[in-house]
């Protein structure tokens, strides 16, 4: 009897654990790390505060401004590799109630917990919420693995990057290519 109990026990266990989402951001944050966490991705994947340019937009006197935009996003995927790169997958709100936005990209985070070499890799078009899970949840699992490339031509999936645009990882926005219009 004290074995099929043990035998038990280890069986849920294991079943908890094997259902775990690797891909939960509660497996690297508490709820205060993840809302700064949010805050830091935002000032990046968001506009400026009102009257300031985007080259201004990651001063510490706008770090409010973000903070309070934080409840219109949500950190649907995020992982950390050994390397210490930081993946998100981060659904944004689109001009409609009912629109939303996935934005999937990478960065290392240093002592001090700013974020840096931070890059958009996607944002898929304008999607119902569950949409945006769904393709989004598929292209940041393809991030993560390394073979997201070929997925980044998926109209459907994909919005950005494109045929005209590509990502600029000195202004942290997306630029139309020069080449395509010389």
């Amino acid at each position: 009897m004290k074995w099929s109990f043990t035998v038990v026990v280890a069986v849920l266990l294991f079943a908890g654990c094997s259902t775990r989402d690797k891909y939960d951001v509660v497996n690297y944050y508490g709820v205060p790390e993840q809302d700064s966490v949010l805050t830091s991705i935002v000032a990046y994947i968001f506009t400026a505060p009102p009257y300031t340019s985007m080259n201004d937009r990651f001063k510490p006197e706008h770090r409010s401004y973000y903070l309070l935009q934080t409840p219109r996003f949500s950190i649907d995927k995020y992982f950390v590799s050994e390397d210490g790169t930081h993946y998100f997958h981060v659904i944004r709100p689109g001009p409609k109630v009912d629109e939303k936005r996935g934005v999937g990209g990478h960065f290392k985070m240093n002592q001090s917990y700013r974020l840096t070499d931070f890059r958009e890799v996607f944002v898929t078009p304008l999607l119902t919420e569950e949409e945006v899970k769904k393709r989004g949840g598929f292209l940041f699992d393809e991030m993560v693995k390394g073979t997201v490339e070929p997925y980044l031509k998926m109209k459907m999936y994909v919005q950005w990057p494109n045929e005209i645009s590509v990502y600029d990882t000195v202004s942290y926005q997306w630029r139309l290519k020069v080449e395509k219009f010389n």
